[in-house]
Formats: structure tokens, sequence, C-alpha cells
């Protein structure tokens, strides 16, 4: 990944149903104004990610966590020359609402009440889940879903 080279993997781990997961860099890639059905926890691994929102511009970088609600309008860009690195998991509601009564002490519907947060550990645990996916290890990913 030298240089100013971008990629990206967007996949299905089949023993996860109801979960997407994209690792990718960008740097001169943007994505237009656009929502996602499902929940988005992404981990920003390098550079910064600028979010834009209803509300206005967000940035994120290295360590910090994107969280999007379903349904929330919002653009993606490089926020510094040198693009932004991440690994994301999108899922589903479903999956969600599955944890949440799990732990059985969110009533109603969960949401994010902030886009940006700087936590380095959920950040490592979000990378965690793509580790254990692409390892094939479906115990550890489910596992790690859910602390995230």
């Amino acid at each position: 990944m030298p240089g100013t080279s971008e990629w990206a993997r967007h996949w299905h781990f089949a023993p996860l149903p109801g979960l997407d997961l994209l690792r990718a860099r960008y740097v001169r890639h943007t994505f237009p104004r656009h929502a996602h059905d499902g929940f988005t926890f992404g981990a920003v691994t390098g550079g910064i990610e600028e979010i834009g929102l209803a509300s206005g511009t967000v940035r994120a970088g290295s360590g910090s966590v994107v969280m999007i609600n379903p349904e929330v309008a919002h653009t993606a860009r490089a926020g510094a020359p040198e693009g932004w690195a991440y690994a994301t998991l999108y899922p589903a509601g479903q999956v969600i609402r599955e944890v949440a009564a799990e732990l059985g002490t969110i009533r109603g519907t969960p949401g994010f009440a902030e886009t940006v947060v700087d936590d380095p550990s959920a950040a490592h645990l979000i990378n965690a889940v793509h580790r254990a996916a692409e390892e094939g290890n479906a115990l550890a990913a489910d596992s790690l879903l859910r602390l995230v």
C-alpha cells in the first residue's frame, strides 16, 4: 500500500449473516451523499477521513471510530493529502437489535449519539473482527463483534 495507491475489499463472512466488511485505503476517491440500511462502525487506521453530514463536516483520524446510524445521509472523502484507511463493519439492524436484547439493558431502538469518537480500544476491536473473519475464525469474529 505504498504511495497513493487505493484499494478496497468489501465482502461477506458467511458464518456471520447480516454483517458486511470493508477494508480500504482511499486517496482521491470520494463517496457522494448516500445512506446505509444498517449501522456503520468504521475504525480509521491511517490518515484522516472527512464525513459530511446535514449538521456539518466531522473529521476522523487514526484511532477514531466513525459511527453512523441507519438511513443517515452522509458523504466521505480524504481529509489529508495521504487519504485515509479504515476497517468498517456494516451490521444489519437485526444484528444490533439481537445484541442489545442479549445485553438486556437497552430499550427501544439503539442508535449512536456521536458520529466520531477517539477510541483506540474500540478501533482495535473493529480491526480484530476483520482479522478473525479473514482467518476464518467464526467464533472469535462473532465474540469480538458483540464486544464492539
